[in-house]
Order: structure tokens, then C-alpha cells, then sequence
């Protein structure tokens, strides 16, 4: 601006000295009218720049003014979102650690009731095995007295011929297969009342 002006005035200079070379005045009238030319060209200047000065001020002045505005407005929409931002993120988080805390209370009785099936089937399963050793025990110990009654047969019937006493050989038979048929329904009996 104070560029302008200095134009302004060099110019407002050379053409006041291009007036007094070219004038067909005498000397005293040239040199007073410059003067007030001159005069003039300086009220001007001066007018011009106390009124430039005062609009570059209230240019100032309306940028500032404006800036602030804007510096506002734009602290003031930051901080709005921020806090719009803030609040979701905290609802959004709040809302996920309640449905956690749903799921997990929904999920607790359903664990706990297949936890209580789980054990009573382990333990059912603990029971049948523990019978089924009974049982595989009770015909094991069966299967060996059977054998051993029918080792200790073979003694008898050599006990009986060692006494001399005469032994029907159907009647030995019949003996033998009388205890073979006891001995069976002793074993079927165990069973069934195993099986009960």
C-alpha cells in the first residue's frame, strides 16, 4: 500500500515539474501555482493515506474478527464431535459388555446342567463297569469251581474203584452228568439273580 502511495507522490512530483518547464507563466505565478498544485497533491496524499491506513485497519480488523470466527467455530464443531464420538464409543462399549454379561449369565445354567449330565453319565458308566466286573468276576470264579468239580470227578470215580466196591458204569455215568446238570443250574441261577 505505502508503495502505491510513494508512486502516487513521484508522479504527482514529476508532473508538477513537467507543468513549470512548460508553463507560459512568469516565474512568481508558475512557482505559486506549483505550490498550491503541490499543496494540493499533498492534502490529497495525506487524505488518501490516513483513508487507506484506515481501511487496511478495518480489513484487519474483519480478517481478525473473522479468523476468530472461524477458530471458534471450527474448536467449537471439533469439540462436538469429539464428544459425539466419545459418548457412541462409550455407549457402543457399554452395550457390548452388557451383551457379554447376557451371554454369560444365559450360559451359566446350561453349563451347569451339562456338567451335572456329564457326571451322572460318567458315574452311571462307572456303576455299569463296576457291575460288569462283578459279574465277569462272579462267572470266572464259576467257570473255576466248575473245573475244579470236574477235576476232583475223575478222583471220585477212582476213589470208588480203589474201594472195590463194584460201580456201574451207567450208574457212574448218570452220576456224572446228574452233577454236570446241578452244577448248570447253579450256574443259570447265579445269573439270573446277578442279572436282578
Amino acid at each position: 500500500m505505502s508503495s502505491k502511495l510513494g508512486m502516487f507522490l513521484l508522479g504527482g512530483a514529476i508532473g508538477a515539474a513537467a507543468a513549470l518547464l512548460y508553463a507560459p507563466r512568469s516565474g512568481a505565478e508558475t512557482r505559486a501555482l506549483a505550490a498550491d498544485k503541490a499543496n494540493e497533491a499533498w492534502g490529497h496524499a495525506q487524505h488518501y493515506g490516513t483513508e487507506a491506513q484506515a481501511r487496511g485497519q478495518q480489513i484487519y480488523d474483519n480478517v481478525a474478527a473473522r479468523g476468530q470466527e472461524v477458530y471458534r467455530t471450527a474448536t467449537t464443531q471439533a469439540r462436538g464431535v469429539y464428544d459425539r464420538t466419545a459418548t457412541a464409543a462409550q455407549g457402543a462399549f457399554t452395550a457390548a459388555q452388557s451383551r457379554v454379561q447376557t451371554a454369560r449369565d444365559n450360559m451359566r445354567p446350561v453349563i451347569v446342567e451339562k456338567n451335572d449330565e456329564l457326571r451322572e453319565k460318567i458315574e452311571s458308566a462307572r456303576q455299569r463297569i463296576a457291575s460288569q466286573v462283578a459279574r465277569n468276576a462272579a462267572e470266572s470264579q464259576s467257570a473255576i469251581d466248575d473245573a475244579i468239580d470236574i477235576a476232583d470227578a475223575p478222583e471220585t470215580v477212582d476213589t470208588a474203584a480203589a474201594t472195590s466196591e463194584p460201580v456201574d458204569a451207567a450208574e457212574a455215568t448218570d452220576t456224572v452228568s446228574q452233577s454236570a446238570v446241578e452244577t448248570s443250574e447253579a450256574e443259570t441261577g447265579k445269573k439270573k439273580s446277578s442279572k436282578k
